[in-house]
């Protein structure tokens, strides 16, 4: 599942355990075109290759062109997997109405299939989930529930059906990681209906398909859609450092797969800066494939723009530009007109800043978080606007730069801390360049400071704070303190980037359990 940058894989939905029934083992005998149904052929492999790697065009040729695919589920499915991808990353609500009566014909061919093939209900379950996805993006929270829970039964049957086929086992580790991160005020549902999960469950199962060698020999495609579920639920879920190190290693060895696709460069870039690792990011985006045989992903543009900003290179202008000029949607629009305005804040252009904010303020949309804080700036006023100073060093952190944030945080003069939310910061930037530089105990120091002085105010400071202590302590194995921290970061009010924040921190308490 795909969707525009970290916002979208704040995962709300809920599915459950994979009960398997001894006696159905017994199945592929009953059924010996199983396994031949299972295989695709080598035009089957190469279309859903082409859909990963977003070459939609020369997949429907290969699908249209009366190739042997190895199971007449595979076309419709993949053709509605190319819909869903269209719809969620252009954004566009005329391509949604439009694809939702397209889609109604492909799922009527997918449920006309023989149902002794174990893609039959999978390819049903997993286009209803996809579908899910895109109409929770365009606000349709009801039929988004209704295909949930029809995708949930249907994939539950399916894995008592044939519990050796490895593509479910790929949506069954999504499930358990979904159903381990669901909020404590919603666990009654899980347990009413006997649903079972945890977030190290379901990645140990991603993990294991992605570098199975027979798994990936024989259903290849399950190697770059693992990748890049694994590369979200790692910085997303995981506070263990070796799942970390995993994924990177994933990633590295998987190279050459990783270049040939934009959806797995956005991937590993998001991965990479997310840890910090901004030139790693960096040389993924500047390489990555383009022209007219891939569809365009604009926000592929935003990411690089970001890239270049972290290491305060200028010319990032120029692919916010490319952003809000290219993407028709509505994501991350106002938060690439703030960053505009931020490159005209550190240009000493104060007529820019306040252009570019005006933008802000009146394009895009605001449903997550880096918008909304985006137009809180834009409406905020003269207190609303960073302190250059501090938005070096924060820039530079987010890029890794740690030793050049450190420096403009400790030399005399380098910011401006004339009220009470620039003091905070100042903390809260400190604690995080310790926390990453591996000074642990001035980390844990700083963290507590922000946390004592800013938890009754309305930013984030203090409840990311409180967050990294949480993950501070587990790594300790202290297991009693992490609790604290994490209910602590759970409790405070505050908006700004509150949905990914209060997701980790409940993953983190699911994780100590």
């Amino acid at each position: 599942m795909v969707g525009q940058g970290r916002a979208c894989f704040s995962l709300f939905f809920i599915f459950g355990t994979m009960k398997r029934v001894a006696f159905l083992l017994l199945f592929p005998v009953f059924f010996p075109g199983f396994r031949a149904a299972a295989q695709l052929t080598p035009a089957g492999e190469r279309a859903y290759e082409l859909v990963l790697r977003m070459r939609f065009d020369e997949a429907m040729a290969v699908l249209d062109g009366n190739h042997e695919t190895g199971d007449p589920h595979i076309p419709p499915y993949l053709k509605h997997y190319t819909g869903f991808l269209k719809v969620l990353i252009s954004e566009e609500k005329e391509m949604y109405k439009s694809f939702s009566s397209e889609r109604k014909q492909l799922l009527r061919e997918m449920e006309s299939g023989r149902e002794d093939s174990p893609w039959h209900l999978y390819a049903g379950a997993m286009a209803r989930m996809q579908w899910a996805f895109a109409a929770m993006k365009f606000g349709e929270y009801s039929s988004a529930g209704i295909d949930l829970n029809t995708a949930y039964r249907m994939m539950q049957r399916n894995a008592e059906l044939f519990p050796d086929f490895a593509p479910a086992q790929t949506a069954i580790g999504l499930m358990k990681i979904l159903i381990g991160s669901v909020p404590d005020n919603y666990r009654w549902i899980t347990r009413l209906l006997s649903m079972q999960g945890s977030v190290s469950e379901g990645t140990e199962i991603l993990r294991r398909m992605a570098t199975s060698a027979s798994v990936n020999a024989q259903y290849p495609f399950l190697k770059s859609e693992t990748l890049f579920l694994l590369s979200f639920v790692t910085f997303n879920l995981s506070g263990s450092e070796s799942d970390r190190n995993q994924t990177a290693e994933l990633i590295t060895q998987n190279r050459r797969l990783i270049e040939e696709s934009p959806l797995l460069i956005y991937a590993a870039a998001v991965f990479y800066m997310h840890y910090g690792e901004n030139e790693k990011a960096l040389r993924h985006l500047m390489n990555r494939p383009a022209g007219k045989n891939y569809y365009p992903f604009h926000y592929l543009d935003y990411l690089t723009g970001q890239a270049k900003l972290n290491r305060l290179d200028f010319d990032a202008e120029v692919w916010f530009l490319r952003y809000v000029t290219g993407f028709r949607g509505s994501s991350f629009i106002k938060s690439a007109y703030q960053r505009l305005a931020w490159i005209e804040l550190l240009k000493d252009n104060e007529k820019g800043y306040h252009d570019y904010l005006f933008r802000a303020k009146h394009r895009g949309g605001s449903l997550i978080d880096g918008d909304k804080q985006a137009l809180a700036e834009a409406e905020g006023g003269p207190s609303a606007k960073p302190d250059p100073g501090l938005l070096k060093a924060r820039l530079l952190f987010d890029g890794g730069y740690y030793s050049r944030a450190l420096e403009i945080l400790t030399n005399p003069g380098s910011v401006n801390l004339s009220d009470e939310k620039q003091q905070l910061e100042y903390h809260y930037r400190l604690a995080r360049i310790y926390h990453l530089s591996g000074n642990e105990a001035k980390a844990i120091a700083e963290y507590q400071t922000v946390v004592e002085s800013g938890q009754a105010q309305p930013w984030y400071f203090a409840a990311n704070s409180a967050l990294n202590l949480g993950l501070i302590y587990e790594q300790k194995s202290d297991l009693r303190q992490a609790e604290y921290y994490y209910r602590k970061c759970l409790s405070l009010k505050y908006t700004e980037y509150r949905t990914g924040i209060s997701q980790k921190a409940r993953a983190g308490l699911s994780r100590i359990r």
